[in-house]
């Protein structure tokens, strides 16, 4: 009887072991599986992340370019440069108030700094001959240069002309785009004639 007894547990010793290494086996690969999503999943991340700043880039690029093309800007800064520098004795004044709605109350400050002058009592007049912007976007403002030709008369008597170099921002401020910065780089006179 014994013998009978060792057999079945010999074959169940057998049969375990062969189950032990068959889950040994199991447990290796699925630890190889785990390893191989592990390193899947983390390449997944590096690509969404790589994906992510490129969506990113190219919405900074489509939201530029809008702004590049952007007429209302475009209109803007004319219309400002129009009111500040196309005067006569009859507006100069009033042109302060006026160019208040086109630019933000820093700049305002900044035109008006020294006071509103008071009228003199000659006839003057300032004209734009030629004014040409180049305007363009970056991070989400518009900036750029303006280049302003103007002619000064003063009691019929006609001044060289006159070239101004500004360089303006102009962003969304309380509501509206405003010049939000203002800057003169250089003015240029003509040299008469002799």
């Amino acid at each position: 009887m014994k013998l009978k007894f060792i057999i079945p547990i010999s074959v169940v010793f057998v049969i375990s072991i062969f189950s032990n290494i068959a889950l040994a086996f199991n447990v290796v690969n699925k630890g190889s599986e785990l390893e191989k999503i592990n390193l899947d999943n983390t390449e997944l991340q590096k690509e969404l992340k790589s994906l992510e700043t490129a969506l990113n880039k190219a919405e900074s690029t489509i939201k530029n370019e809008k702004l590049t093309n952007n007429q209302d800007a475009k209109e803007l800064v004319t219309k400002f440069f129009k009111t500040q520098y196309e005067y006569d004795s009859t507006n100069y004044k009033g042109r302060f108030k006026k160019i208040e709605k086109f630019v933000s109350e820093g700049v305002y400050g900044q035109l008006t700094t020294a006071g509103i002058p008071e009228v003199p009592n000659v006839n003057f007049e300032n004209h734009i001959n030629d004014m040409k912007l180049f305007l363009t976007a970056h991070n989400n403002e518009i900036v750029g240069l303006v280049l302003l030709d103007t002619s000064y008369v003063i009691d019929g008597f006609d001044s060289p002309e006159t070239t101004q170099i500004f360089e303006v921002k102009v962003t969304e401020h309380e509501g509206k785009q405003k010049i939000v910065s203002l800057e003169i780089l250089g003015t240029f006179a003509s040299m008469a004639e002799s």
